[in-house]
């Protein structure tokens, strides 16, 4: 078993105080990244899969939730409802490009809109990096639609190098997070 799949609870707080969790996605999670997509925005939604869509599958929500802690690596944010029920609220992955080269990963980020500017992207972003470095990942790639205004801020106010592409309408970033400069404040 890797150590992000063994990796604890570990409690956190947003900006403004209120408490979060962030644990490694599991597969008992279906139901949750279900109900996670369904709470988004359109426009969440939108810039993060580059597409309109409105439902998730199952065999979809179980692809997401299958990670194996090396090649494909998920790190949740979750909150207790008062009848306490465990919510996702966020969710940080990458996966590896290519077993070929294996310091090269896909990244990806999702906040639940009403979370959204209060540092959970932060926190995460930190932790997969951080967990990403340990285990060998050196550059993160990354697909941006070109108005997706806040996350290209997000990723320009890290401190990390970022290199950028654009093709038909949509950045891919190159982001060299072996860089000791990781701001994300």
């Amino acid at each position: 078993m890797s150590t992000l799949l063994a990796f604890p609870i570990e409690p956190a707080h947003l900006n403004d105080g209120t408490p979060v969790q962030l644990r490694s996605l599991r597969p008992d999670d279906v139901e949750r990244i279900k109900a996670f997509f369904y709470r988004l925005s359109p426009e969440s939604i939108f810039y993060r899969l580059l597409e309109y869509r409105t439902t998730i599958t199952d065999a979809e929500a179980k692809l997401l939730c299958d990670v194996d802690g090396v090649h494909r690596v998920a790190i949740a944010a979750t909150q207790f409802t008062e009848a306490g029920e465990e919510n996702i609220v966020a969710v940080a992955r990458y996966a590896l490009v290519n077993p070929e080269t294996p310091e090269v990963a896909e990244a990806a980020i999702v906040v639940e809109d009403g979370l959204q500017g209060r540092g959970l992207g932060t926190l995460l972003i930190r932790r997969l990096v951080r967990y990403a470095r340990e285990h060998g990942i050196r550059r993160f790639v990354a697909t941006v639609h070109y108005n997706n205004a806040r996350i290209l801020r997000f990723i320009e106010h890290s401190g990390l190098p970022v290199e950028r592409v654009m093709e038909h309408g949509i950045w891919n970033l190159f982001i060299h997070i072996d860089a000791a400069n990781l701001h994300l404040n």
